[in-house]
C-alpha cells in the first residue's frame, strides 16, 4: 500500500499557512501594514509572467505584445 498524497488539499492547507494575513498577524498595526504591502509588492512582481494579464504587459513593455493602435512611421 503506497503513500497517496492529494496535491491540490496540500497546496490549500500551504495557501492557508502562509498566507501574508497569518504572517502580519502576530506585528503591530504599523508594522503588519507596511509589511503586508511589501510582501503583495513583490509577489505581484514575482507571479506577474503566471498571469496572463501579467504575461500581457510584459509583452507590450518589451514590443512583443500586439499594439492598441498603428504607429504611424514617416
Amino acid at each position: 500500500m503506497g503513500l497517496y498524497i492529494d496535491y491540490s488539499i496540500f497546496i490549500q492547507f500551504l495557501q492557508r499557512v502562509f498566507s501574508i494575513d497569518t504572517i502580519v498577524k502576530p506585528l503591530p498595526p504599523a508594522m503588519a501594514y507596511n509589511v503586508s504591502r511589501n510582501l503583495n509588492f513583490f509577489t505581484r512582481i514575482f507571479t506577474q509572467f503566471f498571469d496572463p494579464e501579467g504575461i500581457a504587459g510584459a509583452q507590450k513593455s518589451l514590443g512583443l505584445g500586439q499594439e492598441e493602435k498603428a504607429r504611424r512611421v514617416r
